[in-house]
């Protein structure tokens, strides 16, 4: 079956939010003496807000609970968008690229959907997508497939039709137990797979990219079935 529709991770992929994001937890934790290491936030990345705030309280001692936690980082996160969000490279070509195509496309993201809005209106697609699925409109977030699942399914699609994009450990085997091709993209996916960099999850990846220009490029290839 050929691939008829894209579906979009959101931080990471479309928009380049993941160093906000992280000043964001390291401003809330500073005032405790505490500070963000690569691996805690490695752990984080493609995760709902809600299992990072779990995730911080599990390694670090915080006098705060799970969801004062999550407010204030998603306070000062909010803050650091004031100025606009920063696009990855490529975006507009691959955007542009499935347009002249007419392929469906959905963002299918672990961040909450108040917050995706926002990205998503100051990138200036809103119109552009279909569809919009959302980590607190699940059961389960990434690494389960149930964000990709409901992305295909308000996209009116199989997920056998869908070719997904994931710059995350986490969100690629999401939509690969989703039953999707998936693409990975970015610094991490292309990285040489070994014990300490975490890289060897992107083995469900059919094809791995540094930028989604390079997607664009190879995308009517993507889409076909072989």
């Amino acid at each position: 079956m050929n691939r008829t529709a894209i579906l979009f991770d959101m931080d990471g992929l479309m928009v380049d939010t993941e160093p906000l994001a992280r000043a964001a937890w390291e401003r809330v934790i500073a005032p405790f003496g505490l500070t963000m290491t690569d691996d805690l936030y490695g752990r984080m990345l493609g995760r709902r807000t809600h299992e990072s705030a779990q995730l911080v309280l599990d390694m670090l001692t915080l006098p705060l609970s799970r969801d004062e936690l999550v407010e204030r980082k998603t306070v000062l996160f909010l803050d650091s968008l004031a100025r606009g969000v920063p696009v990855m490279p490529g975006l507009w070509t691959l955007l542009d690229a499935l347009d002249a195509r007419g392929l469906l496309w959905a963002v299918a993201t672990s961040t909450p959907r108040a917050v995706a809005e926002i990205i998503l209106t100051k990138l200036g697609v809103v119109g552009r997508y279909r569809a919009l699925a959302c980590g607190d409109e699940v059961a389960r977030g990434k690494p389960a497939p149930d964000i990709f699942l409901l992305a295909a399914a308000r996209l009116g699609v199989v997920p056998a039709a869908c070719l997904a994009l994931e710059d995350s450990a986490a969100g690629c085997a999401a939509a690969a137990a989703a039953g999707m091709r998936v693409v990975a993209v970015g610094p991490a996916a292309i990285a040489v797979p070994t014990a300490a960099n975490g890289a060897a999850p992107f083995a469900c990846a059919y094809r791995r990219y540094p930028s989604l220009a390079e997607v664009a490029a190879e995308l009517d290839e993507l889409l076909l079935d072989k």
